[in-house]
């Protein structure tokens, strides 16, 4: 069975929010600490994709694929699997990321939710570490004309969606209206309510 390793997707440029979404508090954690808590309460070794603390992109502004592209060609993972999360889905469960594991070490495929692309179990095998390099070709071959895109991906791949019941845990916030909507949703610690937003 190939060995899966958590990865952090905390590159982006937080435009929206306005501040480093990986800063911002959950309780008493970071998002980037409670993304890195989920992982290891599944027994994963944890990987981190841009921010502070995670590689730098090969490929400047990439997107998130160009994050799963740069810990797949810096840490040869050929052969094992990645469980991937943004570091902006606050409500997010452990039970929630077991279950793709569960479902992708089974069907040894890409596994998402229903409408939602991230979290995502991804295989590297063959067929999507040469679908990679035809996106981010080397600087000898020039620019590619494919979209860097991870729904393009999946679809390249394959993938299979499970139905989620309460689609909330999925929800990711972008701006500071959704962070204070989805912060009002999160049990708070020892009964206290966090004040900082």
């Amino acid at each position: 069975m190939a060995s899966c390793r958590g990865l952090i997707l905390a590159g982006g440029l937080s435009t929206r929010m306005g501040t480093d979404k990986a800063q911002l508090y959950r309780n008493q954690q970071t998002m980037l600490e409670y993304s890195q808590s989920l992982l290891q309460s599944l027994g994963l070794d944890v990987l981190i994709s841009g921010g502070g603390k995670g590689l730098r992109d090969i490929v400047h502004q990439a997107g998130p694929l160009g994050g799963i592209y740069t810990v797949i060609n810096q840490h040869q993972l050929e052969g094992d699997a990645l469980l991937i999360l943004p570091v902006d889905m606050p409500l997010l469960t452990p039970q929630v990321l077991q279950q793709l594991v569960d479902v992708g070490e089974a069907s040894c495929s890409a596994v998402c939710y229903q409408g939602c692309y991230l979290p995502l179990y991804l295989p590297v095998n063959t067929v999507l570490v040469d679908y990679l390099k035809k996106v981010f070709p080397s600087e000898a071959l020039g620019a590619s004309a494919m979209p860097r895109s991870i729904n393009k991906m999946l679809a390249a791949v394959g993938v299979t969606q499970l139905h989620i019941a309460d689609d909330q845990v999925l929800s990711n916030a972008n701006t500071p209206e959704e962070w204070r909507t989805i912060k009002s949703l999160i049990v708070p610690e020892g009964g206290e309510h966090s004040d900082v937003e």
